[in-house]
């Protein structure tokens, strides 16, 4: 019996979400319509291109650059995120009968992409989450901190493809705690990810280091290596070869000039050495992505500071999520303080917090050189990361631990749902 119940829950749970995620959204032409309209999504273009997909057909010109075209972007968005593209498009498909039939219209049925994929990360995390709990905390109001993080929730109501890349990511996380590690199938499931996101290379870091992990010896590891980067090159190259087939656009020296091409056109001109740019990126990867409280729907890169200067609520709810991360942050220096006392700079490689440590420094590095004001985009591949530190890293049974945890979770709800109104309210003004 408690086991049905407990499944009853998490069912509940997650058909809430799915729900909530189909409907914040969908009732707003603007983002159907408009560009760049709710936290750096292009809605307007995803919403184009799920519904008109063709492999074998160019759908715009992405070399434009004044007087862009929804078709131009939507092009440049099917070749660089091909993988969600497809997936997008077939969901898309799959769902419009079935808005027919319960009388919401065939066109809303693309805000049901996403929110399906969420559930889909819901259960990956909830996976993850039981792979990574050494105090046996409950999971279950981890997922929920994971359900209304901010970006969570955005990306999740929009035609974005980066919920789907945190699909990936997830599944990536999941293969990695399978012993013992396949360097080969693991390298060219990268090559696989990086057809849907090219900067996903940068899970070939967690692979090399989960590499040293495991390699008896020195030779072992460079072997290794090279069988992983050899074949996630080889899987990604050949992807796009045979993309080519159907659309010249995927062609490996036609992707890479259009893809440095384009970090060029959307450059914006602040050295990286800029603290601007940092402060941009730190908190819109690691605050704002879970908490914020202002009226803009672009979510511009001074929310923070916005949130903390004109809401008692958000700074509220802000206050109570730096202390979860403090509090969980601390856990992992007492963890990581244990490890390197008993083995000595081996914990480095053997502490399970190192890789999630990592990916999110890596997506800092990520952010800043190629578009510091997306942090909030890219967060969408941040923040279940972080939701698996914070349950390795906090300790439910210790009450003073417990009350700050579901303190928060309660006071980010409710913020959030503020929020989510209040950009509500903006996009019914437009």
């Amino acid at each position: 019996m408690p086991e049905r119940f407990n499944i009853f829950i998490w069912l509940i749970v997650l058909c809430t979400a799915v729900f909530v995620y189909a409907v914040s959204f969908a009732s707003f032409s603007v983002i159907e319509n408009k560009h760049d309209v709710l936290a750096d999504a292009d809605t307007s273009e995803y919403v184009f291109l799920l519904k008109n997909f063709r492999i074998d057909k160019q759908i715009g010109n992405p070399w434009k650059v004044q007087h862009r075209s929804t078709a131009d972007t939507a092009q440049k968005h099917k070749v660089h995120h091909v993988v969600y593209a497809a997936v997008g498009h077939a969901g898309y498909e799959m769902l419009a009968p079935v808005y027919d039939f319960l009388g919401w219209g065939r066109n809303r049925a693309v805000f049901g992409v996403n929110a399906i994929i969420a559930g889909i990360n819901i259960i990956l995390l909830a996976m993850l989450l039981r792979r990574n709990n050494p105090n046996s905390n409950t999971v279950l109001p981890f997922v929920l901190f994971y359900c209304i993080a901010l970006s969570t929730w955005i990306y999740s109501s929009v035609p974005e493809s980066w919920p789907f890349s945190a699909t990936l990511v997830l599944l990536f996380f999941l293969l990695l705690e399978k012993r013992p590690l396949r360097p080969m199938y693991l390298g060219v499931t990268i090559g696989l990810i990086m057809l849907n996101n090219v900067y996903l290379a940068a899970l070939l870091i967690l692979l090399v280091f989960a590499i040293a992990r495991d390699a008896c010896n020195f030779t072992y590891f460079l072997r290794d290596i090279v069988i992983a980067g050899g074949t996630a090159a080889f899987a990604w190259l050949g992807g796009l070869t045979v993309l080519s087939c159907f659309d010249v656009a995927f062609r490996p020296d036609e992707f890479v000039r259009y893809t440095l091409w384009f970090k060029q056109f959307v450059y914006l001109g602040l050295p990286r050495t800029d603290p601007y740019v940092w402060k941009a990126a730190i908190t819109n990867l690691f605050i704002n992505s879970f908490v914020s409280n202002q009226p803009d729907p672009k979510l511009p890169m001074e929310a923070l500071q916005i949130t903390l200067s004109t809401s008692v609520m958000g700074t509220v709810a802000t206050i109570a999520y730096v202390a979860v991360v403090c509090v969980a942050f601390w856990g992992f220096i007492r963890s990581f303080s244990d490890g390197l006392r008993l083995k000595g700079a081996r914990s480095l490689l053997d502490d399970p917090s190192v890789l999630p440590i990592l990916w999110c420094v890596c997506m800092l590095a990520v952010t800043v050189m190629l578009y510091y004001a997306s942090g909030f985009l890219y967060s969408t591949i941040v923040v279940p990361i972080l939701i698996v530190l914070f349950c390795r890293h906090l300790d439910l049974k210790i009450f003073w631990q417990r009350l700050l945890f579901y303190t928060t979770l309660i006071v980010i709800m409710s913020n959030n749902i503020d929020q989510i109104v209040k950009f509500r309210d903006a996009l019914f003004s437009m």
